[in-house]
C-alpha cells in the first residue's frame, strides 16, 4: 500500500510540473501582451520603464523554465524508482544554479530600481530554492557514493 501511495504522488508531481511548464512556455510566448493586461492602470508600471521590467522577466524566466525542466526529470527518476543517481544529482545542480541566477538578477533590481514586496519576496525564494538544492545536490552525491561502495562490498 505504501509504495501505491508514493507512486501517486510521484505521478501527481510530474503532471503538476508538467502543466507548470505549458504554462511558463505560453507566459513567456506571451509576455509583452500579458505585461499590458495586467498592469493596465498600475501606477508601478508607469513609474518603472516597460523594457526593464520585460528584460528582467525574459531574463529570469528561461532559467525559471529550465527549474521546471529539470523538476520534470526529478520526478521522471523517482517514478523510475532511481532517485539517487547521476540524473539526479545533474537536475539539482542545474536547478541551484539557475536559481542563484535568478536570485541575483533580483537582487541587482532591488538595489537600483523601485523593489516591491514581490520583487522582494521572488529574491528571497530563490535564494531559498538555490541554498536548498545545492543542499540536496550535495546529500545525492553522498548517497550515491555511498550506494556504490555497497554494490562494491556485495
Amino acid at each position: 500500500m505504501r509504495k501505491l501511495k508514493t507512486d501517486i504522488l510521484s505521478q501527481l508531481l510530474y503532471w503538476v510540473v508538467m502543466g507548470g511548464l505549458a504554462l511558463a512556455t505560453a507566459s513567456l510566448a506571451a509576455l509583452p501582451w500579458l505585461m499590458d493586461f495586467i498592469f493596465e492602470g498600475s501606477t508601478f508600471y508607469n513609474l518603472v520603464e516597460h523594457y526593464k521590467i520585460l528584460v528582467l522577466l525574459y531574463i529570469t524566466g528561461v532559467p525559471a523554465w529550465i527549474v521546471l525542466w529539470m523538476t520534470r526529470k526529478l520526478a521522471q527518476n523517482i517514478i523510475d524508482r532511481e532517485p539517487f543517481s547521476g540524473s539526479s544529482s545533474q537536475s539539482l545542480k542545474v536547478i541551484s544554479i539557475c536559481a542563484l541566477f535568478i536570485f541575483l538578477c533580483y537582487l541587482f533590481t532591488c538595489m537600483f530600481m523601485q523593489a516591491t514586496f514581490g520583487i522582494i519576496v521572488i529574491t528571497a525564494g530563490a535564494f531559498m530554492v538555490a541554498l536548498i538544492a545545492a543542499i540536496l545536490y550535495r546529500l545525492v552525491e553522498l548517497a550515491i557514493e555511498i550506494k556504490e561502495e555497497n554494490e562494491l562490498t556485495i
